[in-house]
């Protein structure tokens, strides 16, 4: 009786264990500025694409040597619409003077602004650099954000945006334990002008801290059988290899047959 009671307990923790639905990991935003999620919100990095970028054509032909423009290019894209974007959330005005003097202005007190002294860091980049900017500017930024644990967030720059006035600096957040995410501006120019809300202002894309060791082998049958299968991926169709490769390897990962449908 004691094994039957057992065997059905059992029975019983499977059946709840199946129809129990997995709490779903996520990465939270929110702001410290009631309301702000509806005039300035975080959006999807698919969704603040720079407007060059929405004008390339997914041509092939030999102006592009058959192998068509950036857009074609799978590692563009995907780099691209990663993550999440925070955008600038108000108007800033900066007057910065080559003497070393500086001033800032926001449309109200609530939006504030700060600067990194030089010995903190320009003075230590290489001079071509450092002649290339003006200013590390320290927003203190209203968001804030939250990741499951064993997870960070990587701060970059809005590298494909090529803003003529600054540059976020990259770097890495324990955004587990660690909320706060005021950027470093990098800033390019001297003089007095304006950078508008709904700038982009930088891209964070969450990422599970795991340590990979390392090998660096001579070639062999094994790492050229890799570049054998990855260049067939790719080769074998006369567009989208890569994607469809990518496709494939998400089956694979999931458990599923590559070749059926379910």
């Amino acid at each position: 009786m004691l094994y039957q009671a057992i065997y059905i307990m059992w029975g019983l923790k499977k059946m709840f264990n199946i129809f129990k639905k997995k709490k779903e990991e996520k990465i939270i935003w929110w702001s410290v500025v009631e309301g702000l999620i509806d005039v300035e919100p975080i959006v999807p990095a698919k969704y603040a694409l720079p407007d060059w970028w929405k004008r390339v054509q997914k041509v092939t032909g030999p102006r592009v040597k058959n192998k068509g423009a950036i857009a074609n290019c799978p590692s563009f894209p995907e780099f691209m619409s990663s993550g999440y974007v925070v955008k600038l959330w108000c108007d800033l005005h900066l007057d910065i003077k080559t003497n070393g003097e500086w001033k800032w202005r926001s449309p109200s007190e609530m939006y504030q602004f700060d600067s990194h002294p030089d010995a903190q860091f320009r003075d230590f980049i290489p001079k071509h650099m450092k002649d290339n900017t003006s200013l590390v500017l320290k927003p203190n930024c209203p968001w804030r954000v939250k990741t499951p644990p064993g997870w960070s967030v990587m701060q970059l720059p809005m590298t494909y945006h090529y803003n003529p006035y600054f540059e976020v600096l990259p770097g890495v957040i324990w955004s587990d334990i660690h909320h706060e995410i005021n950027q470093q501006m990098l800033i390019k120019k001297y003089g007095e002008f304006i950078i508008p809300k709904g700038t982009p202002l930088a891209m964070y894309i969450p990422f599970k801290r795991e340590r990979l060791d390392y090998e660096i082998q001579q070639p062999n049958d094994e790492n050229m059988g890799w570049a054998r299968r990855a260049f067939l991926h790719v080769n074998s169709s006369f567009g989208g290899g890569y994607q469809k490769s990518q496709a494939l390897q998400r089956q694979r990962l999931q458990g599923k047959c590559p070749f059926h449908k379910e």
